[in-house]
């Protein structure tokens, strides 16, 4: 990691490219002091644990870089329970697990840090393992306000149980997290079902996707052409007779091919050779995460919404591509956590991309993902808020679709522990 204080080594060129007035690495009693974040209007500490979002330096804003000093990681290898630091790559934690035969539910990307978990972690494997957040057992951190705070799972006074439920889905609203222990899982075989397919081929798999049995998932990408993940675990039920219906199901498609992976751990999503969109170093983007039910009936109507939307993108860099949940998500108790869209099945997002510091098609691409949105809410009303979206005009109704009947106990939380908004604001 390079110390310049105008550079930080992250992978989201938004931020890499942000002027930012600070970059520090340690939590000290003196960050939340309220002399630093009352000079500049609105001005509030930027966090990054991966990396990977927008939101995580800013031009004029001090950053604090979980990636340096908060980087640990130890498996107990009896109770299989896996501490992490606030700065843990995923890449890195799937790594340290899979030398010990294990791993853990993280999303289709490596680079994504603690962020990821704390704001729910959707994962190919979470039908059969939970959200990511369902597997947290303890936390260590701060609040807003200075104040320590060290939870776990299994001893939560009744007065903490609000805290404890909001850190699972809205942390970085008010606590910067330095430590997770989280559960992990026995690491499987994989095997994957890909390749690319027409809209009437996606509108069919969308449509045996969602009878798929818990350890079996859907994910696609419509960018220049339509590519498709079927992700299948491989346990001891590898015999079992409805898993292998489902994957004669598939033959029916000839341009899909399958792969066999020992883990989880080889498997690269949507990777560069593809050429599926330009991963420029040039371009900005931004990314809304949206989330909704079973389509059921209306998928034909989806996938010519679909089409409607990919006909109008400003340039081959935007996308629009889906992950699947539902299994066990839509299983566990739905007041245990502040992701309170229990009921999705899908959760797609859209991805906006522009050549940085052209003003003008910035203007165009993020048009097209707000008209995108809009056409898209009929099939997913709510927000996956896994990209803090506090410097857009759209964040306050993305709160609201994201935290539903939950906002006003985050807005309770965020004026109590959090009262200067040294962290992001509501």
């Amino acid at each position: 990691m390079k110390k310049n204080n105008n550079l930080l080594e992250i992978p989201n060129i938004n931020s890499k490219d942000a002027i930012f007035k600070k970059l520090i690495y340690d939590i000290e009693n003196s960050l939340f002091d309220k002399d630093n974040y009352s000079k500049k209007e609105f001005e509030h500490l930027c966090v990054c644990s991966g990396g990977t979002t927008s939101s995580c330096a800013k031009n004029g804003f001090t950053t604090l870089d979980l990636r340096k000093n908060y980087s640990q990681i130890y498996l107990d290898r009896e109770t299989n329970l896996v501490t992490i630091g606030g700065g843990v790559i995923m890449g890195d934690l799937l790594n340290h697990l899979q030398k010990h035969n294990r791993s853990f539910p993280i999303g289709l990307s490596k680079l994504p840090g603690a962020g990821y978990v704390l704001t729910g972690g959707v994962s190919p494997l979470s039908r059969a393992y939970g959200l990511a957040i369902d597997n947290i057992e303890s936390i260590k951190g701060f609040l807003g306000n200075g104040t320590f705070i060290s939870l776990k799972k299994k001893k939560i006074s009744p007065e903490k149980k609000l805290i404890w439920e909001a850190i699972k889905g809205a942390a970085p609203f008010f606590s910067i997290i330095t430590e997770i222990e989280l559960m992990t899982i026995r690491s499987n075989p994989i095997q994957i079902i890909e390749g690319f397919v027409n809209l009437n081929e996606l509108s069919e798999i969308i449509k045996i996707s969602e009878k798929f049995p818990e350890n079996m998932s859907l994910q696609w990408i419509y960018a220049q052409k339509i590519y498709i993940y079927i992700f299948v675990e491989l346990k001891n039920n590898l015999e079992d007779k409805r898993i292998k219906e489902y994957l004669l199901l598939q033959e029916k498609f000839p341009a899909l091919e399958k792969n066999y992976y020992e883990n989880f751990n080889e498997i690269n999503f949507f990777p560069k050779e593809l050429n599926l969109y330009e991963l420029n170093v040039n371009n900005h983007s931004e990314v809304i995460s949206l989330l909704g039910e079973d389509l059921k009936n209306e998928i034909p109507l989806f996938v010519k919404c679909l089409n409607e939307i990919m006909d109008n993108k400003p340039n081959n860099s935007c996308y629009v591509a889906s992950q699947q949940l539902g299994g066990k998500t839509k299983k566990l108790k739905h007041g245990s956590s502040f992701f309170v869209h229990r009921k999705s099945t899908w959760k797609p997002w859209i991805y906006a991309s522009w050549k940085k510091n052209d003003l003008q098609e910035k203007e165009v691409a993020m048009d097209w993902m707000y008209k995108s949105w809009i056409k898209l809410k009929r099939f997913y009303p709510n927000i996956h808020l896994a990209q803090l979206h506090n410097h857009l005009n759209s964040h306050r109704e993305e709160l609201t679709l994201a935290f539903g009947n939950r906002t006003d106990e985050l807005k309770t939380l965020k004026n109590i522990f959090d009262p200067q908004s040294i962290l992001p604001p509501l």
